[in-house]
């Protein structure tokens, strides 16, 4: 049901016009205002700002946001910092992608990454935040400017349409995955595609790529959940559930959320995270 639904609303809301010229730098700046607001507010009252109604966390599956955060109290106890690193924005101007590392008290660990929305209103609104494992220790500080990705020439002709051949992609890798998943990453991934989580992967930068796709169990499961598109036809972000079995044999599962885009040499997943959200 949860499935149906978050398809359904992503693919049948009505869709903005397609931007003159959009720029990643809108992404980078909803971000800084929501990071902003998590030390001016707390966590909980500046994750409710700054999210749509419909937006959904891990916990360790699919859950309401706003459900989540509105039974916590306020607090300002915990520190929390993150600030982006690397942003990518629709050619439609309605959806983007924000990655970078964060910080709890002043002691960085892992990679954030969210899910931009921009609403009828023109105010832009996180749908999906999440944290994973990565290096970030190294990244850059707050204040160097963000990195910003290509945006893309064309798109499917609808949502609809482009959700539908995400659908097929993410399809024909999980049966890739099944028996061969590092061979079935290296076949999807874009060149500048980044990386994060699962846990054990600490030492990784994002970028690090070829360490990443290496690190990768022999075979995994991955099952399609949920998602959305952009207006343009050219961003579309998925989320569902990953499975293996580590080398004990013992059984791990978590879920993931991936964002592909339309290239000239076709749809690259550019991101994922193996989240680590509980």
């Amino acid at each position: 049901m949860l499935k149906t639904a978050l398809i359904a609303c992503a693919l049948l809301a009505a869709a903005p016009a397609l931007a003159a010229t959009p720029s990643p730098a809108e992404i980078e700046t909803a971000e800084r205002a929501f990071a902003a607001d998590g030390l001016a507010l707390g966590v909980r009252d500046s994750f409710l700002k700054h999210m749509a109604d419909d937006a959904i966390v891990f916990r360790p599956g699919p859950v309401s946001a706003k459900a989540l955060y509105e039974s916590r109290p306020s607090s300002k106890a915990v520190r929390l910092e993150w600030w982006p690193q690397k942003v990518v924005i629709a050619r439609s101007g309605d959806l983007g992608l924000s990655v970078g590392p964060s910080a709890i008290n002043g002691k960085r660990g892992g990679y954030y990454a969210t899910i931009w929305r921009k609403g009828p209103d023109g105010q832009w609104k996180w749908i999906y935040d999440g944290g994973a494992e990565a290096d970030a220790g190294k990244a850059p500080g707050q204040d160097t400017p963000a990195l910003r990705g290509p945006v893309a020439k064309t798109g499917a002709k609808s949502p609809a349409d482009a959700f539908e051949a995400i659908r097929q992609a993410e399809t024909a890798l999980a049966k890739a995955a099944e028996d061969n998943a590092p061979g079935a990453y290296r076949a999807t991934l874009a060149a500048d595609a980044w990386l994060t989580g699962p846990e054990g992967t600490e030492s990784l930068a994002p970028d690090a790529l070829a360490e990443r796709v290496d690190a990768r169990p022999g075979r995994m499961a991955l099952t399609l959940r949920g998602g959305g598109a952009s207006a343009g036809g050219d961003f579309v972000w998925t989320h569902g559930t990953a499975r293996w079995t580590d080398p004990s044999d013992t059984p791990i599962n978590t879920h993931y959320m991936h964002v592909w885009q339309r290239r000239p040499e076709g749809w690259r997943l550019i991101f994922e995270t193996l989240n680590t959200d509980t």
